[in-house]
């Protein structure tokens, strides 16, 4: 995997540099006189990336090599850290206006050695007395015992160890809590300290230089890149059949032989039938079994098989097509192999297998074949392709449906298992004693035919219930490296994957097995990551992200599951196991109480706690507990953690046992915290310190936590979750320091994002659900939602406090190209309402015309904007909402021909409701508490064969439409 390791090392240091990639973090370390400190440390970042390019061109070694790059990977991780650590205080100094060292430092040679001391005592001074973790390790001896007392300066680097490498004082904030986890919140008063942050950049770029040498040293002795080893470990498959018995599969082995020889395909042309599933579902297996059955053999008079493998060579193809048919008379008179083959397959009922396709690179090349081989006169010649990869079978298949395999029923795994097992389906009686513990086995390998011969061979080598238990336990089919195993054929599907998508499956094992997840769920964890880079200014982490779900999805590694309507993604646990095996140098998943067992990586950079089997636990058990933690702080270096996650609740108890263990977590860049029933600070008692959180979630059903009011500090985060925050909510007054937010999801109200002050300095959010007009004095006017140009969704509440067009044209709605949801609200329950007023403000409100889901409520004045009416301006609309508005103009919607669902509610001078012809696309339409409305209105080129109003039996105004509701219309 030193492919992986080599991609690994080439991303970190794309992260890396990312701070100094535009010039304003360089710049503003120019006014700290720091500058050459930032330029050098980007050169030696430069270097490094050019080595890694030219390392990518080389054939390299095994997996000393691999570690190398985990070296080099972790000195580039320091620069990470540290540049994003001066990139938090260039956001801090322009936020707070904080430009003295710029000044300091014009002031002279003199001034500059008094401020440099300064820097240096704050260094050894100030960064001791301000360690906020209460249980921090004190010095130990007297004070008069020279002899005890480390060096100074040794103290001062370990205590800014602990710090992050960043100096802080703290003071007391507020209280959060009940009684049984009192905590007091610090946030922290941030200093600069130059000399620390210079003698740090020298050591990284001491590190970096000494790395990238010996790599260049290595690289010297490496011959250019060949054959990608991949491609050598795909293994040939023939058409004779390798599992003499199939299980689970007959019935849909004699399915596919009914429809070749008698059924559905006899009569037709050339018919392409794939095959899909993930790897090890016996793909190959169920077709070596229709391949050799006499019934096929008696039907075709030309059986042919082409093990394809990774990639779909034309030329290939057509040659093995031409070994495998007999010769014809004059055949030298074909010019090319295409032509040869049309001659000889000419007058043939064929039936051509194409195993284990994994890539089709050349869609021409596919086409060709097909038209090569649908020359035969004969009816019913059969194609069959395996692949593991949906895409593919969508591409080559000429069936409205594939086959597709998944895990065998469980009555014919076992069978399958036991006859691997014992030889036989049946276990002896002597053997009784393995079955409750086999079963547990097989429950762990989802019915998969390849993982059955896999962990089958392993147990059959001893039937002891030490050695079952022990297979059982430590999963020792992952650890299986014959080609024809398990995880090396998961392997390969890995492999196969480009190097961003390999990324966000491997982290996806942060997640317990079987775990159902939402697409933001997935996404927030691979944008706190920053695995998800934007191409283009188009493109936001959201696009990006679902392109990746849906790639993995394609490719078998997570499939849908449709639950109340939303989608969610589930991966099959043998993947989840691959995921754990291809991310262990970086990830570990720890379920508790099993921590002894791990094995634990001085690597592991991304953790998460899966609490749920925690249980009720005794001061004994909790002693063990504790016990094996400490002894894995020893391999675990949690200062180097960027990702946290927790799942299960977080108690009192469970606050206690790791509070001094992630004393020294200051990396953290993505923290989940969803089950909260104590506050963060009780377990994390840095957490107002964690400057580079990018991802934040935070979940309690306890109403009296309280939110952090330090979260208006994480300057570089991204997401912040709430969606399962029931604690009390008062949000910072500064939340909108938070310049780099993208999503702020929230419960299901939504009210957190009326709270925002100021909100107009989130240039890059992409949701603003609430926005309540004036709702103080200041911070609250349209005029904030000018600069949110990069808004998905929107809703503006109060608008009858807009009392001037100009004052609504602030919002700038038409210049929000990308908002695609939009909701106007007018206070039902008002005091007055001013007609004229209010048509003017709703139409100085005119959205985007890419504007898909339009929601009006409550507006009064007397008809529709003409943006809805006669100039219409949103042809991009699907869904249009309008409760309780006085309208006696509505909108004209024959325009609008992408209209899926129409809502009308409460509209007491709607009489009439005309039928479009564009809403052939229409699926909903409710129409509820309309007290005037009478009759249907149709186009007037349908008017003359109505007779009436009703429509003719053979017309269908509506042929897309799944629900009509019409309730409270008494007229109707």
């Amino acid at each position: 995997m030193v492919n992986v390791a080599l991609g690994a090392v080439q991303w970190a240091v794309a992260k890396a540099l990312a701070p100094v990639a535009d010039g304003v973090l360089g710049a503003w370390a120019a006014s700290r006189n720091f500058g050459p400190n930032i330029e050098a440390l980007r050169m030696e970042l430069l270097l490094v990336q050019a080595t890694l390019e030219n390392a990518a061109r080389k054939e390299l070694g095994g997996p000393a090599m691999g570690m190398l790059f985990q070296k080099l990977r972790d000195s580039v991780h320091s620069a990470e850290d540290l540049l994003d650590e001066l990139d938090y205080f260039r956001i801090y100094d322009d936020l707070h206006g904080r430009y003295d060292a710029a000044d300091e430092h014009g002031k002279g040679c003199v001034h500059d050695l008094a401020l440099n001391a300064r820097h240096t005592a704050k260094a050894v001074g100030k960064s001791v007395k301000c360690c906020p973790w209460p249980r921090a390790k004190r010095q130990q001896g007297s004070r008069g015992d020279s002899s005890s007392a480390p060096d100074a300066n040794q103290e001062v680097r370990g205590c800014m160890s602990k710090l992050g490498k960043y100096c802080f004082s703290s003071y007391p904030h507020t209280n959060l809590g009940g009684d049984d986890c009192d905590y007091t919140q610090e946030t922290p008063k941030l200093e600069f300290n130059r000399v620390d942050f210079s003698q740090r950049t020298k050591d990284i770029v001491e590190k970096l230089q000494l790395m990238r040498n010996e790599v260049t040293k290595i690289l010297q002795g490496c011959g250019p890149i060949t054959v990608p080893n991949i491609a050598q470990s795909r293994p040939i498959t023939k058409g004779r059949i390798d599992e003499p018995k199939l299980y689970g599969r007959d019935s849909v082995m004699n399915s596919i032989i009914h429809d070749i020889t008698n059924g559905q395909y006899c009569d037709k042309g050339l018919t392409v039938l794939p095959v899909v599933g993930p790897g090890g579902m016996g793909k190959t297996t169920l077709v070596q079994h229709i391949y050799r059955n006499q019934q096929v053999e008696n039907h075709f008079s030309v059986m042919i098989w082409v093990c394809v493998s990774l990639n779909f060579n034309l030329d290939k193809v057509l040659e093995q097509i031409k070994r495998c048919t007999l010769a014809i008379q004059r055949e030298h008179e074909c010019s090319t192999t295409e032509e040869l083959i049309e001659q000889r397959l000419k007058s043939k009922r064929f039936l051509l297998v194409l195993d284990d396709i994994w890539r089709i690179s050349n869609g021409d090349d596919w086409e060709k074949l097909l038209s090569t081989l649908d020359q035969s006169q004969e009816k019913g010649c059969i194609v069959l392709v395996t692949t593991r990869f949906q895409a593919i079978a969508h591409k080559v298949k000429t069936t409205v449906n594939s086959i597709e395999l998944d895990g065998l029923e469980s009555t014919d795994f076992r069978k399958l298992f036991l006859a691997f097992v014992f030889g036989d389906e049946q276990c002896g009686r002597d053997k009784h004693f393995l079955l409750e513990t086999g079963d547990k086995i097989m429950e762990k390998l989802k019915g998969s035919p390849l993982a059955a011969k896999t962990v089958g061979r392993l147990l059959s080598k001893d039937h002891s219930l030490r050695h079952w238990k022990s297979v059982l336990k430590s999963k020792e089919w992952e650890k299986q490296i014959d080609d024809n195993e398990i995880m090396p054929a998961l392997k390969l599907s890995y492999a196969f994957l480009p190097f961003h998508l390999q990324q966000c499956f491997s982290y996806s094992a942060l997640f317990p097995e079987d775990y159902h997840l939402e697409s933001h769920e997935l996404i927030s964890l691979w944008t706190g990551l920053d695995i998800l880079v934007p191409s283009g200014q188009n493109q936001t982490f959201e696009d990006i992200g679902m392109s990746n779900l849906n790639e993995l999805v394609i490719h078998g590694f997570f499939r849908e599951e449709e639950t109340d309507g939303n989608l969610l993604y589930v991966m099959h646990d043998l993947l989840h196991d691959l995921a754990l095996t291809v991310a262990s140098p970086d990830c570990l998943s720890l379920r508790l109480p099993n921590v002894g067992s791990l094995e634990i990586q001085p690597s592991t950079r991304h953790l998460s706690i899966i609490t749920e089997d925690l249980g009720e636990y005794s001061v004994a058990s909790g002693g063990k507990l504790k016990s094996e933690l400490e002894e894995m702080k020893t391999t675990l270096k949690v200062e180097y953690l960027q990702t946290l996650m927790f799942f299960g609740k977080m108690d009192a108890r469970f606050a206690n046992l790791f509070g001094d263990f992630f004393g020294e977590a200051n990396a953290l860049r993505v923290l989940y915290l969803p089950g909260m029933m104590c506050p963060v600070e009780s377990m994390l008692h840095n957490f107002s310190g964690l400057l580079h959180l990018r991802c934040l979630y935070l979940g309690t059903e306890e109403s009296q936590l309280h939110l952090p009011l330090s979260i208006s500090k994480f300057y570089h985060l991204r997401i912040l979750n709430l969606e399962s925050w029931d604690g009390s909510c008062d949000l910072p007054e500064d939340m909108s320091n938070l310049a780099k937010l993208y999503h702020f999801y929230t419960p299901g109200d939504d009210e957190y994002h009326s709270d925002i002050h100021n909100v107009g300095k989130l240039k890059l959010l992409e949701e603003l659900k609430i926005f309540r007009v004036n709702k103080k004095s200041e911070g609250f006017e349209p005029k904030q939602l000018e600069p949110l140009t990069k808004l998905r969704e929107l809703g503006i509440y109060n608008l009858e406090k807009i009392n001037t067009k100009e004052e609504a044209a602030e919002a700038k709605l038409i210049e929000k190209d990308y908002l695609r949801r939009l909701t106007l609200d007018w206070d039902s329950e008002r005091s007055s309402v001013e007609p004229v007023v209010e048509a003017v403000v709703l139409e100085s409100l005119q959205p985007h015309g890419d504007l898909q889901v339009l929601c009006i409520r409550g507006h009064g004045g007397p008809s529709c904007p003409t943006w809805l009416g006669d100039e219409f301006a949103v042809e991009a609309l699907q869904s249009l909402y309008l409760y309780g508005v006085s309208w006696e103009v509505f909108p004209s919607l024959g325009k609008a021909w992408d209209l899926r669902e129409v809502r009308l509610e409460h509209i007491v001078r709607l009489e009439e409701f005309t039928i479009e012809k564009s809403f052939c696309m229409l699926i909903k339409l409710k129409l509820i508490g309309l007290g005037s409305f009478e009759k249907w209105v149709y186009p007037a080129e349908q008017e003359p064969y109505l007779g009436g109003d009703l429509l003719p039996p053979d017309s269908h105004m509506f042929p897309l439409l799944q629900v009509l509701i019409i309730r409270d219309c008494r007229n109707s």
